[in-house]
């Protein structure tokens, strides 16, 4: 009588435990499924009137735009500086250059992409590595392709069109927002929702976040919302598709944050926007020019259309 009484005891207590776990994981799949509430847009975070350019390259002069084939600005730079940016991340090994690049060059794009990389790892809350998620990030001076392409590890950037290095570090920032979108953000579940896919496999886990950001303006992959409005979205290429959305979004609250923020001031589905990708990083980005705001002086419903043709 004493074993079975024992045995009992046992069994609750295995229970208890069990239910617990179940509570606890439940708990978090919850944290995961609906992303943080905090309102970053009304926020008061200073804003900068510093060049894209000069807060990327750390130059802390005029701002002056370079192009392919230019060196101008950025001429002291060599083959010794760009090493000195390598050893500041593992990603150099990553960098494949195709085509015939001159040290300034190699310099000017290892540290820009290096900087956008970094600033992921150090402010992001996500427990993974943008460093360690990238497979390869492919440059090239080829004519006749596009001038992005991304998939979830790996991204080309084809400089043909490419007209200056701001131009450069928005598509840049751009196409890592992919990365960001497809692969660096974490999900638990090994359930899969059908109504987003990459290339027609669906590879989103149903705890992914990032389908919290696609239904903002989305019923399913190909269909936005009866409702959804160009005002919603924060370029006119990123309605085409829900991916490009996040990219266009991601790269805004980035490189043009005080646009961005204005943008979400005005429409709520953009606030929203703003505050996903404002939690990833904890408020944190990169460069925010109140200059932008010029765009949308004279008309507040008015929207780029791509966000990698910004300049300032």
């Amino acid at each position: 009588m004493k074993d079975k009484r024992i045995q009992t005891i046992k069994f609750i207590i295995l229970v208890g435990v069990f239910y617990a776990f179940l509570a606890f994981n439940i708990f978090n799949i919850g944290k995961k499924l609906v992303p943080s509430t905090k309102d970053y847009v009304n926020s008061n975070i200073p804003q900068t009137n510093q060049n894209i350019e000069d807060i990327y390259l750390e130059t802390g002069g005029s701002g002056t735009t370079t192009t392919q084939g230019q060196t101008g600005h950025f001429a002291a730079s060599n083959g010794t500086d760009r090493e000195n940016v390598c050893n500041t991340l593992d990603m150099c090994n990553k960098i494949e250059f195709n085509g015939n690049f001159n040290d300034t060059e190699k310099y000017t794009y290892t540290k820009i992409i290096n900087k956008i990389i970094q600033f992921i790892d150090d402010n992001s809350n996500e427990n993974q590595q943008m460093q360690d998620v990238i497979s390869t990030i492919n440059i090239n001076k080829g004519n006749g392709n596009r001038r992005w392409y991304a998939t979830h590890d790996t991204v080309i950037l084809n400089l043909w069109s490419v007209q200056s290095t701001k131009e450069f570090i928005n598509l840049s920032t751009h196409e890592l927002g992919h990365i960001t979108d497809l692969w660096y953000i974490q999900w638990s579940s090994p359930k899969m929702d059908k109504n987003y896919t990459e290339f027609g496999k669906a590879v989103f886990a149903i705890d992914d976040l990032s389908l919290w950001f696609y239904k903002l303006s989305r019923d399913k992959e190909t269909i936005r919302k009866s409702t959804a409005k160009k005002k919603n979205f924060c370029s006119g290429y990123g309605m085409s598709d829900p991916f490009e959305d996040f990219a266009e979004c991601f790269n805004l609250y980035i490189n043009h944050n005080s646009f961005f923020k204005q943008l979400g001031k005005t429409d709520t589905t953009l606030k929203n926007k703003y505050n996903f990708i404002a939690s990833i990083f904890n408020g944190a980005y990169i460069s925010s020019n109140s200059q932008d705001l010029m765009l949308i002086k004279d008309n507040t419903s008015r929207r780029p259309r791509d966000s990698t043709k910004i300049s300032n």
